[in-house]
C-alpha cells in the first residue's frame, strides 16, 4: 500500500489550481487533469508542497518571476491540461495574475516570433529549442498555451462557445474541493504497448484526491466493458495492493483504510485509499528528504 501512495506524490507535487470549469474542456478531449492552487494554498497538503517546492525549487521559480512577471506558486489558481490521446498532444490552461504586457514582449524576442488572430484573439507563436509553441490570452486572467496550433485554436472556439457542462458529482463526492483530479478516456488513448495491463482493463477512468476531516484521500472509478472484465480488474487491485503492504519493511505500518468494490448500476469498480493526514504529511517530508 505504501508504494502506491509514494508513486502518487511526484504527481500531486508537481501541480496545483482553481475549481474545475468543465465548459472550458472540448468535448473531443479524450483525458483531463486539473490541480487547484487555490483549495492547496488552504490545506496542510498544498502548504507542505509549497513549501517544499520553495526550498529545493526557490532560485529558479524566482528567476522565472524575474524573466515574466509571475510566480508559479503565488500567482497561479489552477491548472487544466488536456489531450486528443495522441502522443505529445495537449492544451495547457493556466489561470492567475499575469503582466500580458510585459510576458508578451519577453515572448518577441524568443526564435521566429510571429502574431495571428484567430475568433477575435491574438495568437502568439515562437520556437524554442526548435519546436513550435503556441499560446493566446483568452482573458486577462486566463492563458491558454499548446504545441500544436489546431488545438490552440479549438480551444479558443470552445472557449467563446462557453457551453454549460455540469460539474461531474465524482469529484465532489467526499464534500471536498479535489486538490486533484483526472479523467481519461483509455479506449481513445494511445498508450504504448507496455503500458501497465491495469490501465487496459478499464474503458473510463476517473480520480480525485483531497483533503477533508484529518485524513488525506485518494478515490477511484473505473468502468469496464462486462461484469466479468470488472471482477477481474477488482481483484487485480485488490492484489496490488496487498501485494504492496505485505511488502512493506517499516514495522510500523501506515494506517490506511481502502476499500475497493464493483459498481453495481454499471459494469466498473470503484476504490478509495486513505490516511490520516499527520501520516500523509510525514511521509511526504520522507520522500522528499530521499531525493537530496
Amino acid at each position: 500500500m505504501k508504494k502506491i501512495i509514494l508513486c502518487l506524490i511526484p504527481l500531486a507535487a508537481s501541480l496545483h489550481a482553481g475549481e474545475l470549469v468543465p465548459s472550458q474542456i472540448p468535448s473531443s478531449a479524450k483525458w483531463m487533469l486539473h490541480a487547484d492552487f487555490d483549495a492547496m494554498r488552504g490545506c496542510e497538503t498544498g502548504k507542505a508542497v509549497f513549501q517544499q517546492a520553495e526550498a529545493d525549487h526557490g532560485a529558479q521559480l524566482q528567476a522565472f518571476k524575474r524573466m515574466f512577471s509571475v510566480h508559479l506558486i503565488d500567482d497561479v489558481h489552477d491548472v487544466t491540461l488536456f489531450g486528443d490521446g495522441k502522443p505529445e498532444h495537449a492544451v495547457l490552461l493556466i489561470k492567475g495574475k499575469f503582466d500580458r504586457a510585459h510576458i508578451e514582449d519577453v515572448l518577441k524576442g524568443a526564435d521566429n516570433y510571429s502574431e495571428a488572430t484567430y475568433e477575435g484573439m491574438n495568437i502568439l507563436t515562437w520556437e524554442d529549442k526548435g519546436l513550435s509553441q503556441h499560446a493566446a490570452f483568452a482573458g486577462p486572467d486566463l492563458l491558454v498555451f499548446s504545441r500544436q496550433n489546431d488545438l490552440l485554436r479549438q480551444e479558443i472556439l470552445t472557449l467563446k462557445a462557453n457551453v454549460q457542462v455540469p460539474a461531474d458529482p465524482f469529484f465532489t463526492a467526499d464534500g471536498a474541493t479535489p486538490l486533484l483530479c483526472a479523467s481519461a478516456n483509455l479506449a481513445g488513448v494511445d498508450m504504448p504497448t507496455d503500458s501497465a495491463r491495469i490501465l487496459r482493463m478499464a474503458n473510463h477512468m476517473k480520480i480525485a484526491a483531497n483533503e477533508n476531516s484529518g485524513h488525506f484521500s485518494i478515490r477511484m472509478a473505473a468502468d469496464s466493458s462486462d461484469a466479468a472484465r470488472a471482477e477481474q480488474l477488482r481483484r487485480m487491485l485488490d492484489g496490488v495492493i496487498a501485494f504492496a503492504d505485505a511488502g512493506n519493511p517499516d514495522p510500523d505500518h501506515l494506517h490506511f483504510t481502502s476499500a475497493i468494490a464493483c459498481t453495481k448500476d454499471k459494469p466498473g469498480v470503484s476504490a478509495t485509499i486513505s490516511l490520516p493526514l499527520a501520516e500523509w504529511l510525514a511521509l511526504m517530508k520522507k520522500e522528499a528528504a530521499k531525493k537530496k
